[in-house]
């Protein structure tokens, strides 16, 4: 099974720098074909591009604004039949790739690279830490999921199965969104989650916003809870 790896990415130069050959040299033993997506921000102001083009991955402008929207390009332009998303920070233990690519190639329809399950580990503030587990935690009473790590993006997906859904929110919410979707529309869906450890961004800083943050997922978990019941 090919790979698509989508890499949402804005004002991450120097990151890519680090992220880009070091996919590559995670990738390219697995023996498949694979592409490196990276979506960026029409009002970029580095040299993500140039970067891109020096490490063999694939620069595109996103046709709109904000995370979510960048996660919807990345997927329009893939080819393959395996979606890897990851995030351009390298806060994500990408060396745990090959452990989450096998077990999608075992009959898994999305692999979450978890921090919460045995063996996994996050380095992030203690008071993110609290807010990331009552997240988790409210979307398994109020949604019905199982796994542990539902509000990261760090997962592969069988395509066939995410072109079948149709995403509508904005910013980061489309990670459960997605989940969400894709359990509703696959009720026997396969979700695996991979122990890895969460680290800090290496360099710049998030593009997150707290009260912004904090209001999206309180309107989605409304909203996913109604088209649950």
């Amino acid at each position: 099974m090919n790979i698509s790896v989508i890499i949402p990415a804005y004002n991450e130069e120097e990151n890519l720098k680090i992220l880009l050959p070091h996919l590559h040299g995670i990738i390219a033993p697995l023996g498949c074909a694979y592409e490196l997506i990276v979506a960026d921000s029409q009002k970029t102001a580095d040299n993500s591009e140039e970067v891109c083009k020096s490490n063999g991955a694939k620069y595109v402008i996103q046709s709109g604004s904000g995370y979510a929207d960048a996660f919807r390009t990345g997927i329009k332009m893939s080819v393959y039949e395996a979606v890897l998303v990851v995030d351009a920070d390298n806060s994500q233990d990408i060396s745990r790739i090959p452990q989450m690519y096998d077990s999608l190639l075992s009959g898994a329809d999305v692999v979450i690279g978890s921090r919460y399950v045995k063996g996994g580990t996050t380095d992030d503030p203690l008071v993110s830490v609290i807010m990331s587990k009552l997240l988790n935690f409210t979307y398994r009473v109020v949604l019905g999921f199982k796994q542990k790590d539902v509000s990261t993006d760090f997962r592969f997906y069988r395509k066939e199965k995410l072109k079948k859904i149709e995403t509508s929110c904005e910013n980061f919410d489309v990670i459960e969104e997605t989940l969400f979707l894709l359990k509703k529309k696959y009720p026997d869906l396969k979700i695996t989650e991979v122990p890895i450890d969460y680290k800090q961004r290496a360099e710049g800083v998030s593009k997150r916003r707290l009260l912004h943050f904090i209001a999206g997922y309180i309107k989605l978990t409304f909203k996913l809870f109604r088209l649950r019941f």
